[in-house]
């Protein structure tokens, strides 16, 4: 059965915007989910480290909601004045709830990665904290610390991250979202925010038997002039 593989990252708010296209395409289109985390953002990266690189921060967030239609909300603001962002992020970190979580509560790992990030962009919560984790997304809290302390779950973290790093190759964008065969071939239906209209233009000619294929390294230079330099984030940031 086909998948969508999806990768993001927690802190990728390009990645928050483009969950209302892709909840909106599973609404059409119903498929399992696999979800791989990103290395966006570095450990010890607090919220003011991002405001003093970026200053125009707050014209970001609007450019991001005039696009997509999802704003940030006044609780994550907030933390955008002056002496309020000392909130750490960790997008490493962040991947070992992500595969735990995925153990505890299998099959929901979209609502999972959307909850997590609602709760960080709107909510402005620590989402490295894990009452906030197992509250966002409905699981005990205890049970989420023991998962999270095993062995087995942090070398899958860390396996996933791994994973996304080679499927990205040399174009690491978030979000990226893939059809996935079960052959392993891969289909790209978006490399960066893309509108809906694309998505699924891509997913129908994806389901109709159409070859846009696993060649994501040799299109992903084609596309790059138009999605690789659109609505994304990498490791140079977030683009406007």
């Amino acid at each position: 059965m086909s998948r969508y593989l999806y990768i993001t990252d927690v802190y990728c708010p390009w990645c928050y915007a483009f969950g209302l296209v892709f909840d909106k395409v599973l609404a059409r289109y119903p498929m399992p989910v696999s979800v791989l985390c990103g290395e966006l953002v570095s450990p010890g990266y607090t919220i003011d480290d991002m405001v003093m690189e970026m200053p125009n921060i707050r014209a970001f967030f609007k450019r991001l909601q005039d696009t997509a239609g999802r704003g940030v909300g006044k609780a994550y603001l907030d933390l955008l004045e002056p002496g309020k962002g000392s909130m750490s992020m960790d997008s490493r970190a962040m991947s070992v709830p992500v595969a735990a979580l995925r153990r505890l509560d299998p099959g929901r790992e979209r609502e999972q990665i959307e909850a997590l990030q609602k709760a960080f962009y709107q909510d402005g919560q620590d989402v490295l904290d894990p009452y906030v984790q197992a509250k966002a997304c409905g699981v005990d809290e205890e049970a989420l610390i023991l998962e999270c302390s095993k062995k087995e779950v942090q070398e899958q973290a860390e396996k996933d991250r791994q994973r996304a790093v080679d499927i990205l190759g040399d174009f690491v964008i978030y979000p990226t979202l893939f059809l996935e065969r079960d052959s392993g071939e891969r289909v790209l239906l978006a490399r960066s925010f893309t509108d809906l209209g694309t998505v699924l233009t891509r997913l129908e000619k994806a389901l109709e038997g159409s070859s846009q294929t696993d060649a994501y390294r040799k299109e992903a230079s084609a596309q790059d002039a138009s999605e690789g330099h659109g609505h994304g984030c990498g490791p140079n940031g977030c683009r406007l």
